[in-house]
């Protein structure tokens, strides 16, 4: 198991994320299929680490499951920070997972699946699986994000979110996907943050 500490320097301004070049620095010398669980701190701008990450593969198609907010949010704020996810999303590019719009009533976008809630893991795992048959490409460059264990935690036991994790980082390797997965840090006991970290090929400390 590899762990790694980045110094993440303050973000200059919105259209230039200092996030890209460290994301790359990490991920580019991990072999392909390679799982890779993020804790970032809790004063850190997710949806900037988020942004950063989409441009890093923004040449390879993937998966962006949701927990933290709907579609139609992620499309406005992700385009603040100069990554056109509507985009993505119409060229079929990104699918983006939605465990949040059903459960508060937010329009929804096209090009997304849906769940009734985060919840609801068995439903976000069959959605999960619909993109899996969505999503082109070649192994070991397609992805899937996982924006938040630590949002998980808050609707499903522990136990619950393992086994969910353990399936799907599983399935992952199976197709030949590589795996983001955030977390807060501070946000998850550290048992079952330390269980993660076994599924995981890399944990990197933002």
């Amino acid at each position: 198991m590899l762990s790694g500490r980045l110094g993440i320097d303050k973000l200059v301004n919105v259209g230039e994320s200092v996030y890209m070049p460290k994301i790359e620095e990490e991920l580019e010398g991990l072999p392909p299929k390679s799982i890779v669980l993020f804790e970032i701190p809790i004063e850190e701008d997710q949806m900037r680490l988020t942004a950063s990450f989409l441009k890093f593969r923004r040449n390879d198609n993937g998966i962006y499951v949701s927990s933290n907010r709907p579609a139609n949010d992620l499309v406005e704020k992700l385009q603040t920070y100069n990554f056109d996810l509507g985009n993505a999303l119409e060229a079929g590019r990104i699918c983006v997972i939605d465990l949040v719009s059903r459960g508060v009533g937010a329009n929804e976008v096209n090009g997304c699946l849906y769940a009734p809630s985060p919840s609801e893991l068995s439903a976000a795992q069959m959605a999960i699986e619909k993109a899996f048959e969505r999503v082109k490409g070649e192994g070991g460059k397609m992805w899937l994000l996982l924006d938040s264990i630590s949002t998980l935690l808050v609707f499903n036991s522990p136990g619950a979110l393992l086994q969910f994790l353990h399936f799907l980082i599983s399935r992952l390797r199976v197709l030949q996907f590589n795996g983001a997965i955030f977390t807060v840090e501070g946000s998850v006991d550290e048992k079952v943050l330390s269980t993660i970290r076994q599924f995981c090929d890399r944990m990197i400390k933002l």
